[in-house]
């Protein structure tokens, strides 16, 4: 079978993808960049069951998204994605959306880790290079995932409970639930009013089942519209993760 050196998926903007503004919500779009990582890794061989045979599983240490439109309901977008090799023990893969006019509305770059589940460290796959072709230089976002600033003086925002619906296959929270806890954690007329022009997000712990996490923010030095984020779980005060996020007024944007 012959590896495909990136992964090209169609999805159309169905009703339940949607905002209030009629514009596909911020976690579909992250849905959609998941899918499509997860579907490249299936076939060259290195997808979740795979792993699992070899007691690793895949996990998102670090992601970076800048939307330029928010596709619309019933609106056809197509994503493409692409392995650009690895960094030590990381694993670097980016993303890009196009709309039906081919123009690019979202791109993305992520850092993926190779978790030992006895060992629960990082470790390399084993004939993962051999396997599935790397585009080094093909670079979504120039620039490169850092690790984001601790918060000086946070704000909380809500202390919620970790639901059913929040936890995936592991037992625990999703990332791209993160981000909805995130997002429902700002005030309605924020969401109502702006959307999200970028968010970067570091994922630096685990909170499963039942546990309460606290999410606070603070102002990016003062910078009007951009925000620091982050989530402890209460229990111990272990920070999960942190997230910058850019908002901007409610537009129809522009592509690339």
């Amino acid at each position: 079978m012959t590896i495909p050196k990136s992964w090209e998926e169609n999805f159309r903007i169905h009703s339940f993808h949607m905002d209030p503004k009629g514009k596909a919500h911020l976690t579909s779009i992250c849905n959609f960049l998941q899918e499509g990582a997860s579907m490249h890794a299936e076939t060259a061989g290195f997808g979740y069951r795979d792993l699992l045979a070899a007691n690793q599983v895949w996990v998102l240490v670090r992601l970076k998204v800048l939307i330029y439109i928010y596709p619309e309901w019933k609106e056809e977008i197509k994503l493409k994605t692409w392995s650009r090799g690895n960094e030590g023990i990381f694993y670097i893969r980016d993303f890009i959306i196009k709309n039906e006019k081919q123009e690019v509305i979202v791109k993305a770059t992520s850092s993926w880790a190779a978790i030992n589940t006895k060992t629960r460290r990082p470790e390399l796959v084993a004939g993962l290079e051999e396997g599935m072709y790397s585009l080094k230089d093909e670079k979504a976002i120039d620039r490169k995932l850092e690790k984001l600033p601790r918060l000086k003086n946070p704000q909380q925002l809500r202390a919620p409970r970790i639901e059913y619906s929040d936890i995936d296959l592991l037992y625990h929270v999703n990332n791209v639930k993160y981000i909805e806890l995130i997002i429902n954690s700002f005030p309605l007329e924020i969401n109502t009013t702006m959307q999200v022009k970028s968010i970067e997000i570091n994922y630096m712990g685990e909170a499963k089942y039942g546990e309460k996490v606290i999410i606070s923010s603070e102002l990016n030095g003062n910078i009007e519209h951009d925000y620091l984020v982050n989530i402890i779980r209460k229990s111990d005060r272990k920070e999960v993760c942190r997230a910058r996020l850019v908002w901007e007024q409610h537009t129809s944007g522009k592509p690339v």
